[in-house]
């Protein structure tokens, strides 16, 4: 059984798509990992692959911000852009929590894009 310490070490992430307008343009908000601070979101337009989830997100962001936490554990869904070759071949470098495939979400992320929405 997990004790707070243990949430203590899970970096949840996650992003969110939200239409804005009639004409379907889509913005992808991503909001970058932080504990007991205020982070930046980063949005992108169009769609969200593999390759501009590594590039724009783990890459930059991600990768730097686990290199500087002490067992830091990683934890994101099953979202295509998650479970590309190139996000895998990526997080092989840091821990990283299992999804398993039906899991409800843990994140609370979920909740502030919750609210977002509405």
């Amino acid at each position: 059984m997990w004790n707070v310490t243990d949430w203590q070490k899970v970096v949840f992430s996650d992003e969110s798509r939200f239409v804005l307008g009639t004409d379907d343009n889509r913005e992808w908000v991503w909001r970058r990992p932080a504990y007991y601070s205020r982070s930046t979101s980063i949005v992108m337009r169009g769609i969200l692959t593999g390759q501009r989830y590594f590039d724009d997100i783990l890459r930059p962001h991600v990768g730097p911000f686990l290199n500087g936490l002490s067992g830091a554990i990683f934890q994101q869904d099953n979202a295509r852009p998650h479970t590309a070759r190139v996000s895998q071949d990526f997080l092989r470098h840091f821990q990283t929590f299992p999804w398993l495939a039906n899991s409800p979400n843990l994140s609370p992320v979920e909740h502030v894009w919750d609210q977002l929405k509405r």
